[in-house]
């Protein structure tokens, strides 16, 4: 197969690079699990990330002001496990209702010595910069 950066020049090398670092960034911190669903996880985080780089660095200012600016969502409850390092890591699909994710939780406690938590993650919005039109940001 043909190495597709062999057709960019340079010059769009260059601008494609920050956007690659911010995916790299995700594939190399967001843990894929050998499961059914196992790349849900990565594959959402990498979508919110791009997402976020075009918001802040293609899309023009003015498509950024929001007359209703977002309120805070529930992405769903998941288990997590404490690895050896002490880092916590998702385990198994975010479940949209506590209680299904209580009883993963709570099969898993049973036969499990290691440290869990049930966690509800939430995805919330924090305004870094604002534009006013006729001011230089």
């Amino acid at each position: 197969m043909a190495d597709p950066t062999s057709t960019l020049t340079t010059e769009q090398l260059n601008e494609l690079a920050p956007l690659a670092a911010v995916i790299a960034d995700k594939v190399s911190t967001v843990p894929v699990r050998h499961c059914l669903g196992g790349t849900d996880d990565l594959v959402a985080e990498l979508t919110l990330a791009v997402a976020v780089y075009v918001g802040r660095h293609v899309l023009p200012a003015e498509l950024l002001q929001l007359r209703h600016p977002p309120i805070p969502t529930d992405t769903g409850w998941i288990v997590q496990a404490q690895r050896r390092s002490g880092k916590w890591e998702d385990w198994g699909p975010a479940y949209p209702n506590r209680d299904d994710a209580r009883r993963l939780y709570e099969s898993l406690a049973d036969g499990n010595s290691g440290p869990l938590r049930l966690v509800r993650k939430v995805t919330s919005y924090v305004a870094e910069a604002e534009h006013t039109p006729g001011e230089r940001p």
